[in-house]
């Protein structure tokens, strides 16, 4: 599973969000954020932002199909 940083950064990869931009968001470095995306990437076994935003879209469709939100 991933961390709910990483959730976080999903989500705003999702939302079209540059690491630049995701870093100002969560006022963080970029390179704090290449990281995050990078394991995010090594921990679903994907390899583009694109599967990653399609996820995030997924995954939140499916909590909020099922009541509930992960956090």
């Amino acid at each position: 599973g991933l961390t709910r940083r990483e959730r976080e950064v999903a989500v705003l990869i999702a939302a079209g969000k540059s690491n630049r931009a995701i870093a100002t968001v969560l006022v963080l470095g970029e390179r704090t954020i290449e990281g995050h995306v990078g394991n995010i990437l090594t921990k679903l076994a994907f390899t583009s932002r694109a599967q990653i935003a399609v996820w995030a879209v997924e995954v939140g469709r499916t909590n909020a199909d099922s009541g509930t939100q992960k956090r």
